[in-house]
């Protein structure tokens, strides 16, 4: 497999991601430097529920569009609209049941995490806009599954891209009252956020009735078929593992940050967002490294599997060791692209120091995950990502929180956890029993069976 192959497929992807990325990377920029780091800590605190939320919106929208995509391109018209009028009805119920439960507990859920007082006066009018706009979550999520079931990456990037525009132009208008704008202040983001996405759904829509005849069927009436929707319940559990775990690997860190005050929660946010920019290149690549797995297994090249291991390393490795570096040498210049103030930039500076040098392992992380994922073993990452949690996480902060490390005891936690996730990894490419299957495979296509 060719480095050329690997990052033909990697770079969409990325690209896609970068784009995605900028978009919650320019509400922290304009928050930070309008707001403070008051407000900064206040969407951090919010970050995990909202993620949470996230994750049962995908979850749904991949189980609502995955029949009706199926059906619309076998062109079976009668069993689309069933899903379609399925699909309608059970979004209206998740909409006005998730929309109730998160405006009415967003306080709640705050203090559920020990987040400082200070902080929850200014996050929770923040999270119930956030929380009213859990359809405008859902629907961004239905029309993105559509687009992605249809092939269509470019459409994808060009409505991030107005989302990012629209983000770039409307946030600092609603924060500080321009021309006619009211002065909204930190609700002001979450507004202008809702009527971007809105925005970006309407042409999203309006682009696949144009482009992609008959997959936007109306629905004709309710319908409620608990055997039809359990068939495909399935097909969202990957996208509400993978976002639900991302929330509480968020939430039990901010659980150990939460009592160093409403800086250090600041800091947290802004440096969970440059671990997710250090991530994207390999997560692009392992992506990459997954699909072509799956090509060669397919094509009974097994002898090619850590061939396609080497070569992602080698794509991947010099652009995280670049990040990497950056991250350590010059943490001051990052931070101060988010916020000013001198003791946040002081904690964000620890934490790069600490963790940045565990970037590297997200390299070997996500290629061999990416071969699992290949060779149909996707299960075990979670379970390794649940295990790295609570056996190593979660511990160590406790541990070295209460030993004196104070708050970068925490940052130390999440490096140990980076190791044992890599390590995880590694040691199941390695060893784990998928290469019992694969080396039986190769035995019996190479007549040594015989």
């Amino acid at each position: 497999m060719s480095k050329r192959l690997i990052m033909q497929i990697a770079l969409p992807v990325f690209i896609e991601s970068a784009l995605m990325m900028a978009d919650s990377i320019i509400h922290v920029i304009w928050v930070g430097h309008l707001l403070g780091g008051l407000a900064v800590a206040a969407i951090g605190a919010c970050f995990p529920i909202i993620l949470a939320f996230a994750a049962i919106a995908g979850g749904a929208a991949r189980v609502a569009t995955t029949p009706i995509l199926q059906h619309f391109q076998a062109k079976n018209k009668e069993k689309m609209q069933t899903y379609v009028n399925l699909s309608w009805s059970f979004g209206v119920c998740l909409v006005v049941i998730m929309t109730a439960g998160g405006y009415f507990s967003s306080r709640s859920l705050l203090a559920l995490f020990g987040t400082p007082e200070a902080v929850i006066g200014l996050a929770g009018g923040y999270l119930r806009i956030m929380m009213l706009g859990f359809a405008v979550m859902y629907l961004s999520f239905l029309t993105v599954s559509m687009l992605r079931g249809v092939g269509n990456v470019v459409a994808r990037m060009l409505f991030v891209a107005i989302s990012i525009v629209g983000n770039l132009v409307l946030v600092p208008l609603f924060i500080e009252g321009t021309g006619p704008f009211p002065k909204w202040g930190l609700n002001g983001v979450a507004i202008a956020a809702l009527i971007v996405s809105v925005i970006a759904i309407i042409v999203s829509l309006w682009y696949i009735r144009r482009r992609v005849k008959g997959l936007l069927t109306r629905p004709t009436g309710w319908q409620f078929n608990g055997k039809l929707m359990a068939a495909f319940l399935p097909a969202g559990m990957p996208v509400f593992m993978q976002q639900l775990m991302l929330a509480l690997g968020y939430a039990c860190i901010l659980f150990f940050v939460n009592p160093f005050g409403s800086d250090a929660i600041a800091v947290f946010y802004v440096t969970s967002r440059i671990d997710s920019i250090a991530a994207m290149p390999s997560i692009a690549v392992m992506i990459a490294i997954s699909v072509l797995t799956g090509k060669t297994l397919q094509a009974g090249r097994f002898s090619e599997i850590p061939n396609l291991f080497r070569r992602g390393l080698i794509v991947n490795l010099p652009v995280v060791l670049l990040i990497s570096l950056l991250c350590f040498f010059a943490p001051h210049f990052i931070m101060e692209l988010f916020i000013n103030d001198p003791n946040i930039v002081s904690i964000g500076i620890g934490y790069f120091r600490i963790v940045s040098l565990g970037y590297l392992l997200f390299s070997v992380l996500y290629v061999c995950n990416g071969i699992i994922t290949g060779v149909g073993k996707s299960g075990i990452i979670t379970l390794f990502s649940l295990a790295s949690l609570v056996v190593v996480r979660v511990p160590a902060a406790a541990f070295l929180t209460q030993a004196g490390f104070k708050v970068n005891g925490v940052w130390l936690a999440i490096l140990a956890s980076f190791v044992a996730l890599a390590a995880c990894s590694l040691f199941y490419y390695l060893f784990g029993s998928w290469k019992k299957g694969w080396k039986m495979t190769v035995m019996e296509s190479s007549g040594m069976k015989s």
